[in-house]
């Protein structure tokens, strides 16, 4: 039987590439996509859900739970991004950087965890920020701040006893060369940038059985940028 896994923000570029490689792999994808977005025509199970909601993940859950048996692995990939630094930014700029990259996450991760505690366990994969990991982080203050929350929350995953066969994984991208990266930053080196196919591979690395020994990992996927 095929393992099920499901990928928030299934649509966006990095999403599209990591279900694309998980499909290649022979996995049941399931995707969420924005609430009144339309769902390209896929192999991929997609459902629509507003996960900054946390009832709203709550009954999305409880859809998946009545058409499948098992969930195996979450890759969460729903997050945004914004400019600002302590000068500059608000309080409702630092709000929404919490909830599009770590209520999203933590909403996921509370559903997931609890039905997997009662199917024998599973795999979580987070998406970090270099500017969270390494410093620099001073131009864009909330999407740190919100990034270094979704690193803590998976090293908890990961300390918590009482997670029965449960692993928690972040990974940590540079910048991906996606269009609208491109287009605002043209006169970059594209080059030196994290390809979305390259973080699928990785990512599907960790979801895999070569994948298994490792612990609290912290995959920094950097190339050269």
């Amino acid at each position: 039987m095929p393992k099920n896994v499901l990928v928030t923000g299934a649509t966006g570029n990095l999403g599209t590439a990591v279900c694309k490689k998980l499909l290649d792999q022979g996995y049941q994808v399931i995707g969420t996509t924005r609430p009144g977005s339309q769902a390209p025509e896929s192999a991929v199970d997609f459902f629509p859900c507003d996960l900054t909601d946390e009832n709203a993940t709550a009954a999305l859950f409880d859809q998946l739970k009545s058409k499948y048996q098992r969930l195996d692995g979450v890759i969460c990939l729903v997050g945004g991004f914004g400019m600002g630094n302590i000068r500059e930014s608000s309080s409702q700029d630092m709000l929404q950087m919490l909830q599009l990259n770590y209520f999203t996450a933590y909403h996921t991760a509370q559903q997931a965890i609890n039905w997997m505690n009662t199917t024998g366990g599973g795999k979580l994969i987070f998406i970090g920020a270099k500017p969270a990991q390494e410093g620099g982080a001073g131009p864009v203050l909330p999407y740190a701040i919100s990034k270094s929350a979704v690193a803590k929350l998976a090293e908890i995953i990961n300390e918590d006893a009482d997670n029965q066969n449960i692993q928690a994984s972040l990974v940590v991208p540079s910048i991906i060369d996606t269009p609208p990266n491109r287009e605002g930053m043209p006169d970059a080196n594209f080059s030196d940038w994290v390809t979305p196919e390259a973080l699928a591979a990785n990512i599907a690395h960790l979801l895999s059985e070569h994948g298994s020994p490792l612990r609290d990992v912290v995959l920094k996927v950097y190339n050269r940028a």
